[in-house]
């Protein structure tokens, strides 16, 4: 199992795999009575390679090969967060899975895994650095939500470490809370919001007949927000993979109409897959760039989950911890402000937009909508909201705006 954990996190930290599509093809060659702990391996050791490859650094000279590297802070996790398993098995592990490969650099790992045990971990005196490390965030990050966020920005910071639930949404269409909370893996939360305790989600008999799909809260929430009725007309700029999209269509009760765009045809493949696994036939979908709407009508209802760096959903998507940069938000920018551009033209006077993101940056939330509202004048802002990135629930920015004239 701990071989398939090594090869997996090589693919992400290594190919740039994304983390949740590797687990997704490849998670079924696992026995099932180990899959959990091999997914928990997997996850764990992306959320904190920072911080593991922090702690075994100060016992080398010189760095190992990057596969080695991996085996390292694979190993370091385990030791440090798993109470379960004793570290002189993990060790053993790791020296059995090298000697297999590379047998002259087992007794290197041996070495250096013994000291992680028995030294004491010391992380830097300046407050920055030391949360950067520990929570395995880029410093720059860290900086900034220190600027933008001096109250919660260590908070945040722990966020992208956290193991979440796994939320479920109940397909009110095919099935009652009733028969749904018959399930033996379905929790009670919030309907339509449930946490859901079972492996495979993919193969669940539930999922497969259309009656739940994968939500978090703050993700539903910005379904909520948009304030949809049955017979409303809706467009969906950003839609795929379709989350929110058929949240809406749930909340709609399948009455109406939805256009849901993505620019990129396989992704739309995908939004009209899950319409027929739900069982929704009010989501009309095209391959359309959200920037060029010349051709659309207009719409009661608008909904800009737009491009963003995502920045409040690090727990879900490790990977992007690990080869994030500062500057991709300064390129997100001004395509956020095109397609809010471009749909606002498309409400109906008296209609309702919301722009959303996921992620925890007030130049891509607040300062974007502030900056609409002045160069817009017939527009208002009825509502903002922030869902903060915890322990408990991922981060979410959802603003609801009106056109009250034309």
């Amino acid at each position: 199992m701990r071989k398939w954990v090594w090869n997996g996190l090589c693919e992400v930290i290594m190919n740039k795999q994304y983390s949740n599509l590797y687990i997704k093809k490849n998670l079924y060659l696992v026995e099932k009575k180990d899959q959990a702990l091999a997914t928990h391996i997997f996850y764990g050791t992306l959320q904190n390679y920072q911080y593991c490859e922090y702690i075994w650094s100060q016992f080398v000279k010189k760095k190992p090969n990057k596969r080695i590297q991996i085996l390292l802070s694979m190993s370091v996790y385990q030791i440090k967060f798993l109470d379960k398993v004793p570290s002189y098995a993990i060790i053993d592990e790791a020296v059995s899975l090298l000697k297999k490969i590379n047998p002259k650099a087992s007794g290197f790992v041996n070495a250096i895994l013994r000291k992680v045990v028995e030294k004491e971990i010391v992380l830097p005196e300046e407050e920055v650095e030391a949360t950067s490390i520990q929570y395995s965030c880029p410093k720059w990050l860290i900086q900034m939500w220190k600027a933008q966020y001096p109250e919660r920005y260590k908070e945040f910071a722990q966020s992208t470490c956290a193991t979440l639930p796994i939320y479920v949404r109940r397909n009110g269409l095919k099935i009652s809370e009733e028969a749904f909370l018959q399930q033996k893996e379905i929790m009670r939360y919030q309907d339509p919001l449930y946490i859901y305790n079972g492996n495979d989600i993919s193969n669940n008999i539930l999922y497969v007949e259309g009656k739940m799909s994968v939500q978090d809260e703050g993700s539903y929430l910005i379904s909520e927000f948009l304030q949809v009725e049955e017979g409303m007309s809706v467009l969906d700029t950003c839609a795929a993979p379709g989350t929110k999209t058929f949240a809406l269509a749930e909340h709609m009760n399948n009455i109406g109409s939805i256009t849901a765009l993505d620019i990129h045809a396989h992704r739309c493949e995908l939004i009209e897959q899950d319409a027929m696994r739900l069982g929704i036939h009010i989501v009309h979908v095209k391959n359309q760039d959200a920037t060029q709407l010349d051709a659309f009508d207009e719409y009661d209802r608008i909904l800009c989950d737009v491009p963003c760096s995502g920045y409040g959903v690090l727990s879900r998507k490790p990977d992007i911890k690990m080869h994030m940069n500062s500057a991709d938000m300064d390129t997100l920018i001004p395509l956020q402000q095109a397609i809010l551009k471009s749909a606002c033209e498309h409400l109906k006077v008296g209609g309702k937009l919301v722009y959303s993101t996921c992620t925890m940056n007030k130049k891509e939330n607040e300062k974007q909508v502030a900056l609409f509202l002045k160069e817009n004048p017939n527009f208002v802002l009825e509502e903002e909201k922030c869902v903060y990135p915890s322990l408990k629930k991922e981060g979410f920015y959802m603003a609801r705006i009106k056109k009250v004239n034309s």
